[in-house]
């Protein structure tokens, strides 16, 4: 049962860091919008800002990769979840997924039905 507990507290961790990734890109995304705007409304010239658009943009960039990092560790926590028989499924509607390669255990669970 602690295995159940542990595994359905890192997998509701692993989306609540997901979600904040998501949030903080999307609050990223406005402030360039917000910016861009702010330039056009005002008059001024394409090159006013222009470096600074740049670095909030290459931020938006690194948290695009820190997505991706924790996107795979996620899908890696689910390996080692499964590998050490810990419970992991969270009540309720689960998020969908597109992953064109469905996991070998899925295999499994259709082949014993």
């Amino acid at each position: 049962m602690r295995n159940m507990q542990v595994g359905v507290r890192v997998a509701r961790q692993v989306q609540t860091a997901e979600h904040a990734i998501d949030k903080a890109m999307i609050e990223v995304c406005r402030l360039i919008q917000t910016s861009l705007e702010g330039r056009v409304e005002t008059r001024l010239a394409a090159e006013v800002g222009q470096s600074a658009l740049e670095n909030i943009v290459a931020g938006l960039g690194q948290l695009a990769t820190v997505r991706a990092s924790v996107v795979a560790g996620h899908a890696g926590l689910a390996a080692v979840a499964d590998d050490h028989g810990i419970g992991w499924r969270m009540d309720g509607m689960g998020e969908s997924k597109t992953d064109p390669k469905p996991s070998a255990h899925l295999d499994v669970v259709k082949l014993a039905a």
